[in-house]
């Protein structure tokens, strides 16, 4: 199981007429109920996440285990949605996704974790597997239900 993990309006909820407070290891701080529902749906499957967050590009993998471990959050793995060391266009995050989803070797149970609209003009197949968050609160306890239900495999009732 995989967690396409976008950071902002995810896990960093701070409004944007604000500045976003860091923790001490230099990263942001993450929305706490955010956080503990991502740590709830991590823990209840395993699964590995693979970062799309434009945050992506400017950390190593092990500093973004630590930022992850840090805040409690432990992945099965984590990897990068693709090798870029450069900011892809606006918008092209569906894009990255679509790709990341096309390789070969990608899993097919995933769920994918984003604020982004864009999303929503991705195949249906891909789109189906979307969890949108609401920008201001993130990973709430419905987005996390949605999310397990998509990665339970649709066998319990997503209200559940």
């Amino acid at each position: 199981m995989v967690i396409l993990l976008d950071l902002d309006g995810v896990l960093i909820t701070t409004p944007a007429w604000r500045a976003v407070e860091t923790e001490p290891d230099g990263f942001f701080r993450f929305n706490e109920r955010a956080t503990a529902n991502l740590a709830t749906i991590l823990a209840e499957t395993n699964a590995a996440v693979v970062l799309t967050t434009s945050h992506r590009i400017n950390y190593s993998l092990a500093q973004w285990a630590t930022f992850l471990r840090t805040r409690g959050l432990l992945p099965s793995a984590i990897m990068k949605v693709n090798d870029r060391s450069t900011l892809p266009p606006t918008g092209s995050r569906a894009s990255e996704i679509a790709a990341w989803v096309a390789q070969a070797d990608a899993p097919a149970n995933y769920v994918v974790l984003d604020d982004d609209l864009s999303l929503h003009g991705l195949p249906n197949a891909i789109k189906s597997r979307c969890v949108i968050t609401k920008p201001l609160l993130g990973l709430d306890a419905d987005a996390m239900r949605q999310a397990l239900h998509i990665l339970r495999g649709y066998t319990t009732q997503p209200g559940l």
